[in-house]
């Protein structure tokens, strides 16, 4: 009984292992998956910019379900509109800002359930490259469905770098020169 018991649980694990999908990364984003550029940091968050895209793979004829969430899933993350200040900050950036070497710099799987990688135009070296297609990213994220295939990129402000205090030195050599006058003054 108890032999039978076994095989009948490593089977039903094995059906539910099967079925088990990867999520999202939880954990903050990695600081190769952003740049920073004029205080702020920026991130290629998806290929897509609507929540629920759902369509048939050109290819393969697959059905190809993804959800893709806002940017406040990570904490300091946000989106920006079209003609705000961020977004004139973000149309000075190109593709090659996004790029380390041939390797595109991007979050997608911080924030999407299917895609993990830009598409073929933005992969140097892939027989579709294209560097003028990243003039028509639209930049942000849009449930309209009308652009669906735009690029979206999230931003935060930049942390600010550890800057060492200037007057350490100074208050240092104060606290050595006064032991030197108190030694001096004992005498």
């Amino acid at each position: 009984m108890i032999n039978s018991t076994l095989k009948f649980i490593s089977v039903l694990c094995f059906f539910l292992t099967s079925s088990v999908f990867a999520g999202y990364i939880t954990t903050d984003l990695a600081e190769d998956t952003y740049i920073t550029y004029k205080g702020y940091d920026w991130t290629w968050a998806s290929s897509v910019n609507i929540t629920n895209y759902e369509k048939s793979d050109f290819f393969t004829g697959e059905l190809v379900s993804n959800t893709f969430e806002d940017a406040s899933v990570h904490s300091g993350w946000m989106s920006f509109s079209a003609g705000s200040e961020l977004d004139v900050i973000f149309q000075e950036l190109t593709l090659s800002d996004f790029l380390d070497g041939d390797v595109a710099i991007q979050s997608f799987a911080y924030w999407n359930s299917f895609f993990e990688e830009v598409d073929t135009v933005f992969q140097v070296g892939h027989v579709d490259f294209n560097v003028l297609e990243f003039a028509l990213r639209s930049g942000v994220k849009d449930d309209t469905g009308l652009f669906e295939n735009n690029e979206t990129f999230y931003v935060r402000a930049s942390a600010p770098t550890d800057v060492p205090e200037p007057t350490t030195l100074f208050i240092f050599g104060a606290a050595l020169l006064g032991l030197g006058i108190r030694k001096k003054m004992t005498k």
